[in-house]
């Protein structure tokens, strides 16, 4: 009986609780992988076609009593690891997840990039064991735009030639939609709706603490993150016919993240440098980089992909600013030492990547402290984008309180390293290729918390930029 089940759950320690929960998840890959091998046999066979269905897709419906939606995803994993190998292994062994593997196969039949699949199997497969799934999910949309840039282009062009929006009274209540547009358009609006959205939260910060003074963060802000949304959105409107009080309006900033191979290459096609190595990197590190097409971006620093001729125009004529990475995601030019990650420094670490560090973390990295990898002063540890690694507020408190520490992998991802060595990986995944030594031991311990200081933190949703103890 499950009652039974429970029970039984509930005798386990959280270390023997995360062991149950990573060996189910491979328990469960592995039948998702016969259940795709299974299929693959009955669609080589034809042998749907025994029972009266025309298709694979309506063989899987009457047989798993599924949605058409569910046998369609069944069908695109058995298509793909009969047609890889190596996927199939990977799946198997647990190494990927399921949704890992549906979103390979949307890559593996995608109209524009399907032909160059093969070719990049070893190094999305990589990617897919040990990235977590939303910067995946943005790998493979780089790879499928990198693939064909052109039809990219033409995709974004046409959501541009269809840009549309409305704003409608429906029955005293505002209903506001728009889509399509350009990704720098996309990237500045979102932008001024964010420093909308903050100043909104500032306003409710200032208001409780004028209320209750040194008591404030005991009561609640006066409105709800959700309010402050639409109250953020409506003073944008408003603004278009007024005058801020102060007489400056935010000039909201864009960053474009050009890696150094795609900004070479961009600048040098439209012939406004003579070498396509711009940056001056040694000829091997170029070429082996130049030929890696997974390490090529061409994005806003919040993870949508911008054609590179429409990036470099936006470049000359917008409000943006240019980011270079290498090739292993590290900033190395942003267009223009200390103890703090301040100003540009602060801002140029937040761009390594989009969110906190700490696996699945979903705090925007614009949110996040940029904490030193090596401690400034405890390792001597310098205050440069090589040694920097944004974590939001209580993912810093526990890294510090645990004693973690970090390495980098040939990816460009790091991984944190929990003090006896051993690095912290989704289940399945394989220990990375290493980019860096292992981090050195240090004679310090961890920082033990006061007694009477609450250890667990968490986020509040509606509050984006406040965080709470319990």
């Amino acid at each position: 009986m499950f009652v039974d089940l429970i029970e039984e759950l509930t005798t386990l320690s959280a270390t023997e609780l995360d062991a149950v929960i990573a060996e189910t998840e491979l328990a469960q890959r592995a039948t998702a992988t016969r259940l795709a091998a299974a299929v693959a046999v009955v669609s080589a066979r034809g042998s749907f076609r025994d029972g009266g269905h025309r298709s694979i897709r309506t063989y899987l419906k009457g047989t798993l009593n599924c949605s058409g939606a569910h046998a369609n995803r069944i069908r695109r994993r058995a298509d793909l690891i009969n047609s890889h190998e190596t996927i199939g292994d990977a799946f198997l062994t647990g190494r990927v997840g399921v949704d890992q593997i549906d979103r390979l196969a949307t890559a593996a039949t995608h109209p524009r990039a399907s032909d160059q699949f093969a070719d990049f199997v070893p190094i999305l497969l990589e990617q897919a064991e040990q990235l977590e799934y939303n910067d995946f999910d943005k790998i493979i949309n780089h790879f499928i735009d990198r693939a064909d840039p052109d039809g990219a282009f033409d995709t974004q062009q046409f959501q541009h030639d269809q840009r549309t929006a409305s704003v409608r009274d429906n029955n005293g209540a505002v209903g506001v939609h728009a889509s399509g547009g350009s990704p720098q358009a996309a990237a500045e609006m979102t932008k001024i709706f964010e420093l909308a959205v903050q100043g909104e939260f500032d306003t409710d910060c200032a208001a409780r603490r004028a209320e209750h003074g040194d008591d404030a963060l005991n009561h609640p802000l006066p409105r709800t993150g959700d309010q402050r949304k639409f109250d953020a959105l409506h003073h944008i409107f408003m603004a278009w016919a007024t005058v801020p009080v102060d007489g400056v309006t935010p000039v909201p900033l864009v960053n474009i993240v050009f890696d150094h191979i795609s900004a070479g290459n961009a600048l040098f096609e439209h012939g406004l440098v003579e070498d396509r190595n711009v940056f001056g990197l040694p000829d091997n590190v170029f070429t082996a980089a130049a030929a890696d097409l997974s390490k090529h971006r061409c994005e806003t620093s919040t993870g949508t992909s911008v054609h590179p001729d429409v990036a470099l125009r936006a470049l000359i004529t917008g409000r943006l600013r240019r980011v270079v990475v290498d090739a292993d995601s590290v900033v190395i030019n942003l267009g223009r030492t200390q103890r703090l990650f301040t100003g540009k420094a602060r801002q140029a670490a937040q761009l390594l990547v989009t969110s906190c560090t700490h696996r699945g973390c979903d705090i925007p990295a614009t949110l996040c402290d940029v904490d030193h990898r090596n401690e400034w002063a405890s390792d001597s540890g310098t205050t440069n984008q090589a040694n920097a690694m944004p974590l939001c507020g209580p993912h810093d408190r526990w890294k510090h309180a645990n004693h973690i520490r970090s390495r980098r992998a040939t990816s460009g991802r790091l991984f944190l390293i929990t003090p006896d060595g051993t690095t912290i990986l989704p289940a399945g995944a394989r220990e990375p290729e290493w980019a860096e030594p292992p981090p050195t031991a240090t004679n310090h311990q961890p920082t033990q918390p006061h007694p009477n200081a609450p250890h667990l933190y968490w986020f509040d949703g509606q509050d984006s930029h406040q965080y709470q103890e319990r």
